[in-house]
């Protein structure tokens, strides 16, 4: 890891935030994405090539959205921060050779642009930098507040879905989940705006796609490493270095949890499962985030993370905010509950991640692509132990990506009009595009992954 480097903390006050901010679609905006997007990949996202699998698949839906016989929502799996840039890359400039030659032959009329309508959660431009922020409304990206109310972006999504020049792109689970090759259960919003595109169009399809990342060519040494930085990181040491990977993964796993149980005065329960125990720890940082937020402990453990997440922003950005209006105390107070969002804000960043470190994730046989995603996760848990959030978290450079088409769920023949209520049409539809992300998710780990870890 070279020299040591400490972090320093800093607390932001009290600040005006940025609003809704209104998607104004600019085509030399987008020009200018496709020109320089190959660059921030590489040099900012460490991503240095993309692969698209079934590429055919997703043109096809496309040319059928232009020609006006469809209406088209491009849903993918969000396993890491990188995953939008590389779909809009995969979209603007992997696929313009097939399209330029399926373009040659439908002419003017139909033809076919590759783009579409991001959506992306209202707080990702506090992290994401100035870039993205410039950048994002002039593609015609969309700001969204998942488990929350967003009247603004609810309206424009009606619209566009149903008569957008673009097809929409969404992240169906919601967040990064961190985990290749296996779906988490999907936000009822997807299937909420497949059924508004029906309300314009004969037929609304669904085309799922999953996103896998291979960090280097040698899975086994690259573990070793990243398992070096964690020991450095937290001080622990694994008891034999040569024993298998799996078993070190095994090992870090534990320690790690010994680690944020002695942080949070948690009485080891001998009897419990690794993952028991990684569950209680999210339960007490929550109860902790909760507490300090004066946030009633409702639904499951992602809707209480988006109320903290909403509560941290609401604080630290207070609605009609101007400090030149205010006193000075006044200004204290506003400081001071942004300073208490900060603290409620980095237990709930660490659930974040925690969540997601699951043992039976990387059971024997495990393929080489899950057991380098596992570490990587060990890590992002230091990195918010640190103060560390998902723009922080390590992302080895050189990596590559793949984009896996899947087959279009067609919204007609899971909701055809008449069979059920509104509510049976969304989770038909729901559990129909989960189905479809998961497939696409296993079939895409039985290609692209080329070896395995035994116990």
């Amino acid at each position: 890891m070279g020299k040591r480097k400490e972090r320093t903390m800093v607390l932001g006050r009290a600040s005006v935030g940025r609003g809704f901010v209104a998607p104004r679609y600019s085509t030399s905006a987008r020009n200018f994405m496709r020109i320089v997007g190959g660059w921030y990949l590489r040099l900012l996202e460490g991503v240095r090539h993309i692969r698209i699998d079934n590429p055919d698949i997703l043109i096809d839906a496309l040319q059928r959205f232009y020609t006006g016989d469809l209406r088209l929502i491009i849903a993918f799996r969000h396993v890491a921060k990188e995953d939008a840039p590389v779909m809009m890359y995969a979209l603007n400039r992997r696929l313009q050779r097939l399209i330029r030659k399926r373009n040659r032959k439908l002419g003017r009329k139909g033809r076919i642009i590759g783009h579409a309508q991001f959506l992306y959660g209202s707080d990702v431009l506090d992290w994401a930098g100035k870039a993205a922020a410039w950048l994002f409304p002039r593609i015609g990206c969309v700001p969204v507040q998942n488990r929350g109310t967003n009247r603004n972006g609810l309206d424009i999504l009606r619209t566009q879905v149903q008569g957008g020049t673009f097809p929409i792109a969404l992240a169906p689970e919601s967040q990064v989940t961190y985990h290749m090759y296996q779906c988490s259960p999907i936000a009822p919003g997807t299937a909420s705006l497949a059924l508004w595109g029906m309300q314009a169009a004969e037929e609304v399809l669904v085309v799922p796609v999953a996103i896998g990342y291979r960090h280097s060519d040698d899975p086994e040494r690259f573990i070793r490493s990243m398992l070096d930085r964690w020991s450095q990181l937290s001080g622990l040491a694994l008891e034999d270095r040569q024993a298998t990977v799996l078993s070190l993964l095994h090992e870090a796993t534990e320690k790690t949890v010994g680690l944020l149980e002695e942080m949070y005065g948690i009485m080891r329960d001998t009897e419990a499962t690794l993952r028991r125990r990684i569950l209680d720890v999210c339960e007490v940082a929550m109860m902790e985030a909760e507490a300090l937020a004066h946030v009633e402990a409702q639904g499951n453990l992602l809707d209480r993370l988006f109320r903290i997440r909403y509560r941290g922003y609401d604080a630290v950005h207070p609605q009609a905010f101007d400090p030149k209006d205010l006193p000075p105390v006044g200004r204290s107070v506003a400081d001071f509950h942004a300073l208490e969002a900060h603290v409620y804000l980095r237990h709930s960043q660490l659930v974040d991640v925690l969540q997601y470190i699951d043992p039976a994730y990387i059971v024997a046989p495990c393929s080489t692509g899950r057991a380098c995603e596992y570490v990587l996760n060990l890590l992002d848990v230091l990195n918010r132990i640190q103060g560390g959030n998902i723009n922080t978290r390590y992302s080895p450079r050189e990596k590559r990506a793949l984009v896996s088409i899947g087959e279009p769920v067609a919204v007609s023949s899971v909701a055809g009009e008449g069979k059920h209520s509104r509510k049976a049409h969304l989770n038909a539809l729901s559990d129909a595009v989960q189905t479809a992300l998961q497939h696409t998710s296993v079939s895409m780990e039985e290609r692209w992954e080329r070896g395995k870890f035994d116990a």
